[in-house]
């Protein structure tokens, strides 16, 4: 396949040019002088394809998504490599057990990949990711106290593991809390973030700071970022993760969404103010990932007990155009939302270069995209982002050197 538009990099673009992909990977990138099988306009922009580092595709929980319906719905929102929690029914807590995920998407066209839950006495096993609940959320894996989370955490030195930061002790005091938002306060992100910080210093782990929801500990972040240790990738010992949800609804502008009464998750969204010194902290570059913390429930679960957590992926690459719209240059979302993640999955995605992945994203700022929820793919069947119109939707992506457009192959 030959696709030749406006190619957009962390380090390049956006400029003219082509890129060859055979047998699934990128082969040449440049003024190629071929016949192109795609050619696009100067309204439509070519990223690498988006990675996400943060999914939960609810493997043994298949009424809410499955493995094909995430596919679907992450190629409709430009995203081709996406890396799956392990809060499932039966966590995997060994790599072993990972094996039944792993044939079910050998073959998808997107890269999927798998964290190893950390739970009460589990051991490394050879994994590149692990994923700590360090209190209770979604799922039976978690810790009860610091305690228990450092008795296990101190195995597993010089691995790479993902924090859920919200303090055990704080959610049970407020367990009886008004509202949900007052029972997850950002006090509690707080004071797990610094306690995360403390036992990868302690024990040699790399951490990774899932959805951060407030700015309070960017400093705290960012000091223990410089005195970290790189990976083999360059990527550095201290990183963490914003979600769409959490830089764009807060408190007071909720109640204008279609979509309010189920705009719950772990941790909650916060006030106005500090959704705005996110934002700003995202714009500024202060923020390695753009990760959605895709998490699916049906429409009846939603209205009923409103379990926590909201889809996301068919929305990334429309919420990429309304970053750039907030001023963040096409360069720099490459960075966050398909460089830095990529370097975090450790696969050869997120750059347009010889070598990688043959995935590919169009944004076509001549198709702004008002939400619906028909035209999500995701198989719980709805989004929070319903009647928000975005400034673009993403027209076209290539995953393996195949072409799909809102999430169906073309033929």
């Amino acid at each position: 396949m030959i696709v030749e538009g406006r190619l957009v990099d962390a380090h390049f673009g956006p400029r003219w040019g082509q890129v060859e992909i055979r047998d699934g990977n990128i082969a040449r990138v440049g003024n190629l002088g071929m016949r192109p099988d795609l050619k696009l306009g100067e309204g439509q922009l070519i990223f690498p394809g988006f990675v996400d580092v943060h999914t939960h595709l609810r493997q043994g929980d298949e009424h809410k998504e499955d493995f094909t319906t995430a596919t679907r719905a992450a190629l409709n929102g430009g995203v081709t490599c996406l890396l799956d929690m392990p809060n499932n029914p039966i966590p995997p807590v060994t790599q072993k057990m990972l094996s039944d995920k792993e044939r079910a998407v050998a073959e998808l066209p997107v890269d999927i990949g798998f964290y190893v839950g950390v739970g009460p006495g589990t051991k490394p096993s050879g994994h590149r990711h692990y994923k700590a609940f360090m209190g209770p959320s979604i799922g039976p894996l978690f810790f009860h106290d610091d305690a228990e989370l450092a008795e296990t955490v101190q195995h597993y030195q010089n691995c790479r593991l993902t924090m859920h930061c919200e303090d055990p002790e704080m959610l049970r005091q407020l367990a009886e809390a008004p509202n949900h938002e007052a029972s997850r306060p950002e006090k509690a992100e707080q004071q797990a973030i610094s306690t995360a910080l403390g036992l990868a210093r302690r024990y040699g782990f790399r951490l990774h700071v899932a959805h951060l929801s407030q700015a309070d500990s960017l400093p705290e972040l960012m000091a223990a970022e410089r005195h970290s240790w790189p990976d083999a990738n360059g990527l550095p010992g201290v990183v963490w993760e914003a979600t769409p949800h959490h830089l764009f609804f807060d408190w007071d502008n909720r109640k204008q969404f279609a979509r309010n009464p189920f705009l719950k998750m772990n941790p909650p969204l916060r006030s106005a103010s500090t959704r705005a010194r996110l934002l700003e902290a995202f714009l500024s570059g202060a923020i390695h990932f753009l990760s959605t913390d895709h998490a699916p429930h049906t429409v009846d679960e939603k209205s009923g007990p409103n379990p926590s957590g909201v889809p996301l992926l068919d929305t990334y690459g429309s919420f990429v155009s309304w970053l750039m719209a907030q001023g963040m240059s096409a360069r720099q979302l490459c960075r966050h939302a398909c460089e830095l993640p990529g370097l975090f999955s450790g696969r050869k995605v997120g750059r347009i270069l010889p070598g990688y992945r043959g995935h590919l994203t169009v944004l076509d700022w001549n198709q702004p995209w008002t939400v619906r929820a028909e035209e999500c793919r995701t198989k719980c069947g709805w989004s929070p982002f319903e009647g928000v119109t975005f400034p673009a939707r993403v027209a076209y992506t290539i995953a393996s050197g195949r072409l799909f457009r809102h999430g169906l192959e073309v033929t």
